[in-house]
């Protein structure tokens, strides 16, 4: 067995330095290239494009990161406008000069370090701290186009977890190299709702996954068009390896960590590491198909499935297998529990008194999935499934309980408000319901 696996080992030895010494059709070319390329400080005074100033501040905020889950975040915001985490995107052209002042408004030391940017002086990398009250300028040429990143420096892997970081985006000076429709900005992250930062051991363990700051349900859609070609940047600022998954087309991977590559390569599925950045090619197609993180751990709210990093991407009408609209397309939303919302009740009968309305979770779906009841009733749920079901309720003040509902087993609530109350099954989210207390 140990014969075996060395000689297995050796197998994989041999084959990467074929690999790594197979002279692609550009690889001495690079290699030349790489060596006579100038690398250190490049002076303020050759930027050849516009002078772009910004000034970030930070702020400590409350933010939903998934439904009914609030969370403090250190964010930053330019000023006199709402700071959020990510923080708001910078976006220059290639030769342009950029100054990004820190104003550091919080209580704690913070800097900023521009991600991926190497034609910057050593002072201007983001290791010295900026004390609370002070303010710092960082200045740069911007040498080259691609995507990068800025976040905070100081006591990394608090601040990082806390939400300091945004994307910088540096777009070519020719226009004509541009060959997409749209573009969308994706950044990945994870976070623990337990965490404490007045911890001084900062020991977290994530529950919650996020892209530009929230979990799923809360991600909006991401529009592709048929006949559009979109650019995504995907930027990883959490400390996670996530590997991206989209369903339905296959992508075109075109840059990493702001370079260019020189031989794209097709994929589905894309594996990214903390501090990388990817840029890809997305064609769109008919209907809507997921995109999603596939270690499955990242695609659940607090190990709830679905939520974490799981999102779609919309594209044109759904077609069928012939190529025809498909009027019996699944409606694939992120909604679990918005029935009362979009459903005129006020024709069903209102129950109440000698009625004891009962629900029977029986084939998967809940029946009726809409009642409408007097206010002090009491409504039973009763599970004929085979499975047992979590009833997810959502009150009229948007809080949400979550009661077991095991196989045969029944569940009593009584309604003592009155307005909307939503519902549905945590393992299986597309059963849903809603009751109307009046």
């Amino acid at each position: 067995m140990f014969r075996f696996a060395g000689f297995a080992v050796s197998l994989l030895i041999l084959f990467a330095s074929a690999v790594a010494a197979a002279p692609g059709p550009d690889r001495a070319s690079l290699i030349d290239q790489f060596l006579h390329t100038r690398v250190g400080t490049v002076s303020l005074k050759a930027f050849s494009g516009q002078v772009r100033e910004f000034t970030l501040e930070v702020h400590r905020i409350q933010a939903e990161i998934a439904p009914g889950i609030k969370v403090e975040q250190w964010a930053f915001g330019f000023p006199g406008q709402t700071p959020s985490v990510p923080g708001p995107e910078i976006r220059v052209k290639q030769g342009d000069l950029v100054r990004i002042t820190l104003h550091n408004t919080l209580d704690q030391p913070h800097t900023i370090h521009l991600h991926g940017i190497v034609s910057l002086a050593q002072r201007m990398d983001g290791l010295d701290p900026v004390l609370p009250g002070q303010s710092f300028t960082y200045e740069f040429v911007a040498t080259d186009a691609g995507t990068f990143a800025y976040h905070c420096h100081f006591q990394t892997n608090l601040h990082l977890d806390m939400g300091m970081y945004g994307a910088l985006i540096v777009e070519p000076s020719d226009s004509a190299s541009v060959i997409w429709t749209s573009e969308h900005t994706l950044i990945l992250d994870e976070w623990d709702s337990r965490q404490d930062p007045e911890n001084p051991v900062h020991h977290v363990v994530p529950n919650y996954f996020l892209v530009n700051g929230r979990a799923s349900p809360l991600i909006p859609d991401l529009p592709i068009l048929p006949g559009d070609v979109s650019l995504l940047r995907l930027i990883n600022m959490g400390y996670d390896v996530h590997s991206m998954h989209l369903h339905g087309v296959t992508f075109l991977i075109v840059a990493k960590d702001g370079h260019d590559l020189p031989q794209p390569y097709k994929a589905d599925t894309l594996l990214i590491g903390p501090g990388e950045r990817y840029d890809l090619l997305v064609k769109g197609r008919d209907g809507r198909f997921v995109f999603h993180d596939h270690i499955g751990r990242h695609a659940t709210n607090d190990g709830v499935y679905p939520g974490g990093i799981h999102f779609m991407v919309a594209g044109g009408p759904a077609l069928d297998e012939h190529g025809h609209p498909d009027a019996h397309a699944d409606d694939l939303s992120h909604d679990m529990g918005g029935m009362g919302e979009r459903t005129n009740v006020t024709r069903l009968p209102l129950l109440g008194g000698a009625d004891t309305p009962t629900i029977h979770a029986a084939g998967f779906k809940f029946t009726p999935q809409l009642l409408r009841v007097k206010r002090g009733t009491a409504v039973t749920w009763h599970n004929s499934d085979i499975v047992a079901h979590s009833i997810v309720l959502r009150d009229v003040d948007g809080s949400t309980t979550t009661y077991s509902l095991p196989r045969g087993g029944d569940l009593n609530v009584v309604f003592r408000r009155s307005g909307v109350y939503t519902y549905h099954c945590l393992p299986h989210p597309f059963m849903t319901g809603s009751i109307t207390v009046e």
